[in-house]
């Protein structure tokens, strides 16, 4: 695999360095080699010294009108580090967007600490001396929006998510104001599914070569009749205990319209306990589409019941879900693994905590996570509440609940999933 798109001897590769090296403290972050296949490609676009498909154009005839379409505005969605948000704002105006609260507050906090740092003249040869704003935007829409009102060519950069149905819903909502949408990420985990994605919207799709373990496909030429879903996705979940619920959800909410295995031997867990325990309030931590934390509610008759998630898909999925089954619930934005999470400040103690915590961060086994939410479910459970909590098996999760929250016993376990209720110590 290559060390770049462009070719080593080139004005453009000259820029691309040029603009790394004034960064030189970025160079050990991770990101940096999507970052720089990202501006190694604007460059090479810019200069006519890459074709659509990130290809060397030496040799090949290359329409001047097709060389000058690179981006006046870049929409980044899901540059979890800041990194591409950094180097790209010193090519053209850079808005961003972020499903996860911790990942959007890190990729502000890098963007703002680098403010300034690659201020040497002439940087890239590009966009001046000084970088441009970078604006970061709550909801996918609201950089839609911005789009329309943009002068000048937009395209649109998507860090590759984990699930399908993620990129799907981000292509439909980009599709209408992007001229290119481009998908960046691993080669290993950029499946076809990408492509019939883009092809939905765009009538070229291009794979980009690969640089080091990465690539780009690169959907353009807007279709004027697209074939694109709409979300929020709709399904039923059936479950003995309390019949049929709708669910709704958005496509990087955690399981879209499905339950997953271990909430649902998180809710036989709970339908045994609750004939001998009277139940005010539910918090759910980390609520996912919202179908836990509503079937917890229509169980127990709970008065008063909160949601908290870290994904802005999550938290909009469990409000739909909710409104769809007459439920009333609050659901917040926030990131319940920070102890100093401002979202939760005053959230008050409830009778009954529900945790099903994330163990992988990518691919990655993390258990960390779930330690910091067993400590905020320690922090918001009611004397005498208990806090529910389902994992894999293998993470033998117990002692650790013994330790943050107090005494514990098994409810349930199969092949998979283990089931925990730990009371207040």
């Amino acid at each position: 695999m290559s060390a770049s798109l462009l070719p080593s001897d080139s004005a453009a590769a000259h820029r691309s360095r040029e603009l790394l090296a004034a960064y030189p403290r970025l160079s050990d972050m991770p990101g940096l080699p999507q970052a720089r296949m990202l501006i190694d490609y604007v460059i090479g676009r810019r200069c006519g010294v890459l074709d659509v498909s990130g290809r060397d154009t030496e040799g090949t005839f290359v329409a001047a009108e097709l060389s000058a379409e690179v981006p006046e505005n870049l929409i980044l969605v899901d540059d979890g580090h800041g990194l591409q948000a950094t180097l790209l704002s010193r090519l053209t105006q850079v808005c961003t967007y972020n499903d996860r609260l911790d990942e959007a507050r890190a990729s502000a906090a890098a963007v703002e600490s680098s403010a300034g740092a690659g201020d040497s003249a002439g940087v890239a040869g590009e966009a001046g001396t000084e970088a441009a704003p970078v604006l970061a935007v709550s909801e996918l829409r609201e950089i839609a929006e911005l789009a329309e009102l943009a002068v000048g060519e937009t395209w649109a950069v998507v860090n590759a998510p984990k699930a399908l149905n993620a990129l799907t819903e981000t292509i439909a909502v980009l599709q209408p104001f992007a001229s290119t949408i481009i998908v960046i990420g691993r080669s290993d985990a950029m499946s076809r599914g990408v492509n019939k994605e883009l092809a939905r919207g765009f009538g070229r799709v291009d794979v980009s070569p690969g640089v080091g373990k990465h690539r780009m496909i690169i959907g353009s030429r807007p279709l004027s009749s697209p074939s694109l879903p709409e979300f929020p996705r709709r399904g039923v979940i059936s479950h003995g205990g309390v019949g049929e619920l709708e669910v709704r959800a958005h496509g990087a909410c955690f399981s879209g319209t499905k339950s997953d295995e271990g909430s649902e031997l998180l809710i036989d867990s709970l339908l045994g306990l609750l004939p001998g325990e009277a139940l005010e309030s539910v918090l759910d931590l980390g609520c996912g589409n919202g179908w836990l934390l509503t079937v917890a509610m229509r169980a127990s008759g709970a008065n008063t019941g909160f949601g908290v998630d870290v994904s802005k898909a999550a938290v909009t999925s469990a409000r739909a879900t909710a409104e769809a089954n007459g439920v009333d619930v609050d659901i917040i934005l926030g990131d319940a693994a920070d102890r100093e999470e401002p979202a939760l400040a005053g959230l008050g103690e409830f009778d009954l905590v529900l945790l099903n915590p994330p163990f992988h961060q990518g691919t990655t086994i993390e258990t960390e996570t779930a330690a910091a939410l067993m400590a905020t479910a320690a922090e918001h459970l009611a004397p005498g509440g208990q806090v529910l909590t389902v994992f894999n098996s293998h993470l033998r999760y117990r002692d650790r609940l013994e330790s943050t929250i107090g005494p514990s016993r098994e409810l349930a376990r199969n092949k998979k999933f283990t089931v925990i209720a730990s009371r207040r110590g």
